[in-house]
């Protein structure tokens, strides 16, 4: 039982605990959504919670959406894509990194890699704006073609780290139809496949 001339105090402690979390919850609504310039039509920060984990998009908003040239950090899965934007998707050109250093530099449509472009696998130290797409093909292993719905398809050459390059064609992420091995040595070795499975 509280005592009478304690009353005054617990009443107190109630007050300051209700407020303070009052003002913590102030605080984290405070980080959320429009925190500068114009995210309705203009260029402007949004933040944003989702399912998956915070998101924080820098750039040109159009009606509310994503829309022109923006950079959006997915925190919470650990990706960033800086590049064109249309209608609160990724279309145009772009590149996006992963967290584990994937890096894709080329054509994006309806969200996805559409058209031309350059996949980079896990490149060693990799920082934003540190290499150039020319240096990546010659010294990273990648794939570098044409994509469709996110995948490998029609004409591309794919490069391992030791130099090698197969150059053909491909689909589903595969190589699929005529090409040829580049080997370090010089040497060509011309080859057929269906879905990685060589014919000749």
């Amino acid at each position: 039982m509280i005592k009478a001339n304690h009353f005054p105090v617990f009443v107190c402690v109630l007050l300051c605990l209700s407020l303070a979390n009052f003002s913590a919850a102030a605080v984290a609504e405070d980080e959320l959504g429009c925190v500068r310039g114009d995210c309705e039509n203009g260029e402007g920060t949004l933040i944003k919670m989702t399912p998956t984990g915070k998101t924080v998009y820098v750039g040109d908003f159009i009606n509310g959406q994503y829309h022109g040239s923006g950079r959006l950090n997915h925190e919470g899965e650990q990706w960033v894509y800086k590049g064109r934007w249309k209608a609160g998707k990724r279309d145009g050109r772009g590149i996006y990194w992963d967290k584990n250093n994937n890096i894709y530099i080329g054509q994006w449509r309806n969200d996805r890699r559409n058209g031309q472009g350059s996949q980079f696998f896990a490149v060693e130290d990799w920082k934003e704006d540190a290499h150039t797409e020319n240096w990546l093909l010659e010294n990273t292993e990648n794939y570098s073609g044409s994509f469709k719905n996110d995948v490998f398809a029609g004409h591309g050459v794919y490069r391992w780290q030791d130099g090698t390059r197969y150059v053909g064609e491909w689909a589903a992420n595969k190589k699929h139809g005529e090409g040829y091995f580049e080997y370090t040595t010089g040497l060509i070795g011309k080859r057929k496949f269906e879905f990685d499975k060589r014919v000749y």
